[in-house]
């Protein structure tokens, strides 16, 4: 069997083609959605274990729903670990530990941005989980939007374990 030789630019050609053809046919991912509905853009935080502690950091960033120039936003992680089958709910808070005040375009520059500690009004980085026993983790990332009353549910893109 022969085989035709191809010019460079020939084969650049077809390896340009070949990936523009996949880049466009290939599914996209969700922009961090992964319930149903129409939710407002946004982009869950990560999670860490270090020592006996998870640590969850609320969404990088929430929008307002369309049609709202501003909308306040409340965020909930809930810890689960892993019994041996499946991820089960293993610690939930009482309160939500942190608001923002959105945009359509994020959080809103104007009035106390970012995330906000719903118990004395600081800046929240992360939610804690102490004391935790040996076993992997997963965060369920709750985010309630007040002007519908809507609270949509999502997992943290990673889990981690603790040893």
């Amino acid at each position: 069997m022969a085989f035709k030789k191809f010019s460079t630019a020939a084969k650049l050609l077809a390896s340009v083609s070949i990936f523009f053809a996949i880049s466009f046919t290939a599914e996209q991912p969700a922009e961090a959605h992964n319930g149903e509905g129409n939710w407002p853009s946004h982009a869950v935080g990560s999670m860490s274990c270090a020592g006996k502690i998870v640590k969850a950091e609320p969404p990088r960033y929430v929008t307002a729903w369309k049609g709202r120039e501003t909308d306040t936003v409340f965020w909930k992680p809930v810890l689960y670990r892993y019994s041996g089958s499946k991820y089960e709910q293993f610690k939930s808070l009482a309160e939500w530990p942190g608001y923002a005040y959105v945009t359509l375009y994020g959080f809103n520059p104007n009035t106390k941005p970012g995330w906000r500690n719903t118990s004395n009004d600081g800046r929240l980085n992360f939610t804690s989980f102490k004391s935790l026993p040996s076993g992997s983790y997963k965060i369920l990332n709750q985010i309630h939007w007040v002007s519908t009353g809507a609270t949509h549910t999502e997992w943290s893109p990673n889990s981690c374990a603790i040893k």
